[in-house]
């Protein structure tokens, strides 16, 4: 009986370390324009709690956005400036939640059952995100609507290779804020 309450002892703790692991993903994003290939916007994907529920799930907020002319970061969540004009409500761009609910799927390699918006159009789509595999720091996210949709490739930035406004951002208390 000793045996078995140890064993049952021992499965309980290893359940409740991997229900408190890290997520996968977490981290900086740089996204690339489709049409002009140039950097767009820093996204920071962080762990929340699913909208109408308890469970975790991945959530991804813009945190910094480029100019177009310069190629240079020239706005962040500390100064934010461009509004999302199609958004409802009009939110600036820079502290915009586009992701929410995305679930991490073991067996898959990947999140899904969640929602991305596109700020420019303020549209929304079911996703899916994955690490791309042949390279760990690229990431493939699938915005789509039934079997139809699009994949974008966004790039790992290292937190030290940002804007200083951007390095130690704690996002231990952000909720999803969405606007639809």
């Amino acid at each position: 009986m000793k045996k078995i309450f140890m064993l049952c002892a021992l499965c309980s703790a290893l359940c409740a370390g991997a229900a408190n692991a890290a997520m996968p993903l977490v981290g900086f994003y740089r996204t690339i324009d489709d049409r002009t290939n140039a950097p767009r916007s820093i996204i920071r994907l962080y762990e929340c709690r699913e909208i109408g529920d308890d469970d975790r799930a991945l959530c991804g907020r813009i945190v910094a956005l480029y100019n177009a002319d310069t190629g240079e970061i020239s706005e962040t969540i500390k100064a934010p400036a461009r509004v999302a004009e199609r958004v409802r409500g009009r939110p600036k761009m820079v502290g915009l939640d586009v992701i929410w609910n995305m679930e991490w799927e073991d067996d898959k390699n990947r999140y899904e059952d969640g929602r991305i918006m596109d700020p420019q159009s303020g549209r929304v789509y079911s996703a899916l995100i994955w690490r791309d595999g042949d390279d760990a720091n690229l990431l493939r996210v699938r915005g789509r609507i039934g079997p139809v949709g699009r994949t974008q490739v966004w790039h790992r930035v290292q937190e030290s290779d940002l804007p200083a406004q951007l390095q130690g951002l704690d996002v231990s208390g952000w909720e999803p804020v969405i606007h639809r």
